[in-house]
Order: structure tokens, then C-alpha cells, then sequence
């Protein structure tokens, strides 16, 4: 089964914004719906968010879905109707909503933007359907650590930070695998390409994913996604 390859440039992402809030398309999301962004297996969306100090944003979900919360910069205050969360950086947080269901995401500082991915992943009938929560160390360098995995649908989302010139490789657990990646911060050439700062990368029908950090404290996040 032949491999199928796509990179998404960081410079070419559609740009939503508001006041006090912009957002970063890497795939089709809301009216941004153009040819050769659509979900990637059962990736809806991958939104790279800043919100302003004391900003809020309402996150609504228009069929059953799992939205992944991942601070890059700062933390995130979780307003659910009858609960508050925090989740910081070095943790993630995933939240099932049904269809028109929502929450709110707030900045809790007074003078610091905050900088997070808002991950959407398809809910089907084998998913979970609890809350995650997850902690996770970036100071254990060149190595990848497991963020989030749900066994049902073959879904895992791994990050690691390495040093310059760095080397690993992720192995799909489901063979062949659909794998997303995407690099928070620095440089790395994965599969062979060239992929910068909130670069991105999916591949089809592969077994393992080679990657070699190309600056210091590079940090690279892998997702594994059903078909």
C-alpha cells in the first residue's frame, strides 16, 4: 500500500481571530473549508489558539467529539457549567461533548497571552467517553512521552523535546498507521522533509515515522489517528 504525504505550511494556516483571541487552522475548521485540508482520519480539527489576558472563548462541538486541550505557553481556566478546571502546560486535558454542547476557556492571567492547541477528534460509538487528564515532563529530553492514547480507536498523541541532531522514531501501534505531526517549537526533518515552527506533516499507511531534532530543546508532537 503506497504511503500518501502532506505538509502543511506554517505561513499558509487560515487565520481566525476576534477580540482578544486568534486561531490557527491547519485543517478545515468552521467557515474555512478549502481542497486538501479536510480531516485527516479522524482528526476534525487542529487549532493553534492564543487568548489574550482575562480573554474567554466559547468552544461548541456541532456532532460528538473529543476536544484535546494542550497548553504551550501559560494555563488554561475550564469553565463546564458545574465544574472548573486548570490545566497548565505540561498537562492536557480532553473533554467529550455531544453534539451543541459547550464550555468555556479563559485566560486566567492578568498581563500574559496564553498559547494552546484545541485538538478535535471524531467520537464514534467505540470511543470513551470520560474526561482525561494528563501530566507529562519535557525535561525528560530525546524521547517521546505518551500524552493521550485510546486503545479503541487507535488514537495516540505522543510529544518529546530533543537536543540538536537528536534522532527517534515513532512505531504505529496499528499497521499500516495515519500519523500527524507537528512541531511546537524548533526544527526537524521527519520522513525525509523539512519542518519548521507549527509545521505539520500527515502520512498514510506507514509502520514507524524517523525524525531528527535539526536545533536545541526541539519539540515534536505525533499523533496516531484511525482510519
Amino acid at each position: 500500500m503506497d504511503t500518501a504525504v502532506q505538509i502543511y505550511l506554517q505561513n499558509q494556516r487560515e487565520i481566525a481571530h476576534s477580540e482578544g483571541f486568534q486561531s490557527f487552522h491547519t485543517l478545515n475548521f468552521g467557515e474555512y473549508q478549502v481542497k486538501g485540508r479536510e480531516a485527516f482520519g479522524n482528526i476534525l480539527a487542529w487549532n493553534d489558539e492564543m487568548l489574550a489576558p482575562q480573554y474567554s472563548q466559547k468552544i461548541t462541538a456541532d456532532q460528538p467529539t473529543r476536544i484535546i486541550l494542550l497548553p504551550l505557553a501559560g494555563a488554561l481556566e475550564i469553565d463546564q457549567g458545574n465544574e472548573v478546571k486548570y490545566v497548565d502546560s505540561g498537562e492536557c486535558l480532553s473533554i467529550v461533548v455531544t453534539r451543541g454542547q459547550s464550555f468555556v476557556v479563559t485566560n486566567p492571567y492578568p498581563d500574559q497571552v496564553v498559547n494552546y492547541l484545541q485538538i478535535r477528534l471524531l467520537n464514534t460509538p467505540k470511543s470513551r467517553l470520560d474526561t482525561v487528564f494528563s501530566t507529562f515532563d519535557l525535561n525528560e529530553k530525546d524521547q517521546l512521552i505518551t500524552v493521550f492514547k485510546e486503545a479503541e480507536n487507535c488514537t495516540q498523541l505522543v510529544i518529546g523535546k530533543y537536543r540538536g541532531r537528536g534522532e527517534g522514531v515513532y512505531f504505529c501501534d496499528k499497521l499500516p498507521g495515519n500519523v500527524l505531526v507537528f512541531i511546537i517549537e524548533g526544527a526537524f526533518e521527519a520522513q525525509n522533509r523539512l519542518l519548521e515552527r507549527r509545521d505539520a506533516l500527515s502520512l498514510k499507511n506507514v509502520s514507524e515515522v524517523e525524525f531528527e531534532a535539526l536545533s536545541h530543546d526541539a519539540i515534536i508532537l505525533i499523533m496516531q489517528t484511525a482510519d
